[in-house]
């Protein structure tokens, strides 16, 4: 996605730490802007995709920028999101002389992995684009929490 930038009111530390108090103000169970800051990188989401930028000052002004966009541990969790259901699609297809298996075991076990399959593909797709409006919801967020009225 492109680049998206937020300008802050204040300095980076102020504008961290409303960010900070934004995310800490959350109830554990409740829904609202999560993430984390390290230094001037943040990571944010309500639920995906995810922000991912940093703080910079140019010329007395601070802005948050970055890029709405999957993160990498959940670009690496796909293999293991897909591997029940290509096991489960394997086992029933492929032919074996280990044991005899009925037809209706093997079309269970067809169908089992072809759902595990459709769901791991759907949370990939959830996470990789999100919901309609997600972007619109962090970005409120976001500009809620770095420019108070």
């Amino acid at each position: 996605m492109k680049a998206v930038t937020f300008p802050c009111s204040g300095s980076t530390a102020e504008a961290r730490a409303r960010l900070e108090a934004a995310i800490d103000g959350r109830p554990w169970n409740a829904a609202g802007l999560d993430g984390w800051i390290r230094g001037d990188r943040v990571v944010l989401a309500l639920f995906r995709p995810t922000f991912i930028g940093r703080f910079r000052e140019r010329n007395g002004k601070t802005a948050l920028g970055g890029r709405f966009r999957m993160t990498w541990f959940a670009r690496a969790l796909l293999p293991i999101w897909l591997a029940p259901g290509i096991v489960c699609l394997v086992v029933a297809l492929v032919p074996t002389e280990l044991q005899p298996r009925s037809p209706g075991f093997r079309i269970a076990l067809a169908l089992l992995g072809g759902l595990l399959t459709l769901l791991a593909l759907g949370r990939f797709a959830l996470e990789w684009w999100g919901r309609p409006g997600d972007v619109d919801a962090v970005s409120q967020a976001i500009r809620t929490a770095v420019q108070p009225h």
